[in-house]
This record gives C-alpha cells, structure tokens and sequence, in this order.
C-alpha cells in the first residue's frame, strides 16, 4: 500500500479534532440528482460572527460511455467555474483535465490544464495552470513513496515547492519544502516521521526548525476512537496540548468531545435522521419528516464554551444540515 502524501500524515487526528466542529457558523448542504443524472449541490452558510452569508452552486454530469465528467460552479462571491474531465479516451488509465475560472465583474480568468496518468503501482499526475504566472505540479505514488512537486513562474522568478514521503512496514518519514528563487530563500522547511498500524498511529513533526509537534491516534473499539496533540514553539514557554474523542452511540448517531490547555472545551452531536427517529423529536419534527423524502438527512450540533470562565460569555455554537435526496 502506498504511503499517504505529506499533508495526509496526521490526517486520522485532524478528523478526530476538526470534523464535525464549526463554530459560529449555521451550514445547509443540499445535494440531489435528476433522472438523467445530473447532480445538484446547493451549499448556504452564515458567519454569525462576521455576519457573512455564502452560498454555491455546483453541477455535475457524468457521460460513462465516453469517460467525460461536466463540472460547474457558481458562488455569491461571483465566481463561475468550469471543468471538463476525460478518462481513459487518450489511453487507458490517461485522464486529461480542463479547469477555468472567471469573475465576471473583474474579468480575470484563471486556467488550469491537468493530465494525469495511472499505472499499478504507480501513478503519475501532472498540472500546468495559468493565471499570470504559470504552475506545474507533479505527483508520483508507489508502494514505498509519494512524491509531490510544485514549480509556480512568477514574473520575479520561479517559485519552487514539493513534499516526499516514504514508508516502510508502517513507518512514513516526510519532507516538505518550499523555496522562493528570486529571494534564494527556503520559505518552508518541514519534517514529519510516523509509525502507522491497525488501529494506532504514532507522529512528530518539525516545522521551520522553530515549531515541534506530535500526536498520537488511537482506535480503542469499533465505536470509540481518540487522539492526542501536542505542539510546542521556540521563545514561548508554554506547551500546548489537546484532547479529543469521538463515540459511535450507534449506526445513526456520533458524539464528539475535546479540551485543550487553555480550558476550551467542544462537543458535536451528529444525528443521521431517518423515519421513526425519536432523538430529539420535540425539536425537529420537521426535519424527521423531511428525511422520508430523502436519502439522507444528517443534522450535526457543535458548541465551544470557556470553561475558565462560563460566565464570561464568548461559547460558540453551530449547527450544519446536510440532505441527500
């Protein structure tokens, strides 16, 4: 099995501390399908904070019959986007993709060009994309590495960044780079090493020579699973940890929790709602009968409090809702 790329490394303790977490934001994600096949994805969401409402727009139509997928989106920040994607026409296992973006009012465009080819065990995927300057980006997996690269053509000099990880019997060991050529500077200097088993994985990172860090994952059962993350910067004294925990109460229903060291505590509550629920019927009869007309309906509850001080104000709370019909 192919190690994961470098941005993937910690990945199982990220999901545990971020998904299902959103504070200060109400979301709905909409997504169906007509009868000839296309897909409809309709995303809204509100900062309560910021008092900024965001809403986009995407379809999707696939063509099997000649590997061809049609992709648009559109957003209320006036962003359209179009992408066109073949699969297999050129030669098998090729894939040729064209993305362009336009904002209409301003008239920049941005164009990307990705050719992607897939042999077993390796892959190879390469991106040319414009927007007055030029990046191409390569990615190189096998059963030992995972080898990204990145060359961005700036007007003032190429800009040059990638990431190699290499794995071995369950241990990864990961370089990240990113170098500035017109200012012949290392902007990003980055080490990761990890140990990655069935249900445990072990990792440490050094970032900028000037940041440690680590973390470790745990799956205890099939229903409970945890991780724990520490990091610590040069020129402060203070270490900073967290804890987070996620329990599968069953098929439909996933609670969450985690604390860090300045006593912030968060909890997510995530209900995949179906007829006959009674999880919190008093509150949401309305949405147990919509999930009769859809596929899926999942409702997910998050909130942040201060536990230093709980009558100081500043908790959070978000709420997301999430239909597939």
């Amino acid at each position: 099995m192919a190690p994961p790329k470098f941005g993937d490394l910690n990945k199982q303790v990220s999901d545990i501390f971020n998904k299902g977490y959103f504070f200060n934001v109400f979301k709905l994600d909409v997504k169906t399908r007509t009868a000839n096949g296309v897909n409809f994805n309709v995303i809204g969401e509100h900062n309560t904070e910021t008092a900024r409402t965001f809403g986009s727009l995407e379809t999707k139509y696939v063509v099997p019959e000649y590997g061809l997928t049609f992709l648009e989106k559109w957003n209320t920040d006036n962003l359209l986007k179009c992408e066109i994607t073949a699969d297999n026409q050129l030669a098998q296992g090729f894939k040729v993709v064209f993305d362009a973006t336009l904002i209409p009012n301003t008239g920049n465009s941005y164009e990307r060009l990705h050719f992607g080819m897939k042999t077993r065990p390796l892959s190879l995927d390469i991106i040319s994309q414009r927007k007055k300057t030029a990046e191409l980006r390569t990615a190189y997996t096998h059963d030992k590495a995972h080898v990204e690269t990145n060359v961005a053509f700036d007007a003032a000099g190429p800009i040059l960044n990638g990431a190699i990880v290499l794995g071995h019997q369950g241990w990864l060991a990961g370089y990240q780079y990113v170098f500035n050529t017109a200012r012949s500077l290392l902007t990003k200097n980055n080490f990761a090493v990890g140990f990655r088993a069935k249900d445990f994985t072990l990792y440490a990172n050094m970032n900028d020579a000037n940041e440690v860090g680590g973390s470790v994952y745990q799956r205890i059962n099939d229903r409970l699973e945890t991780g724990i993350q520490l990091a610590w910067t040069a020129g402060s004294n203070q270490t900073r940890f967290a804890l987070a925990s996620k329990y599968q109460l069953d098929a439909q229903t996933v609670v969450g929790a985690k604390v860090n060291n300045i006593c912030q505590v968060g909890l997510s509550f995530q209900q995949l709602l179906r007829p006959g629920t009674k999880t919190l019927n008093f509150l949401f009869e309305q949405l147990i009968y919509m999930s009769r007309y859809c596929l899926g309906v999942k409702l997910t509850l998050s909130a942040l409090f201060e536990a230093r001080n709980l009558n100081a104000g500043g908790h959070k709370v978000g709420l997301g809702l999430e239909l597939d019909a």
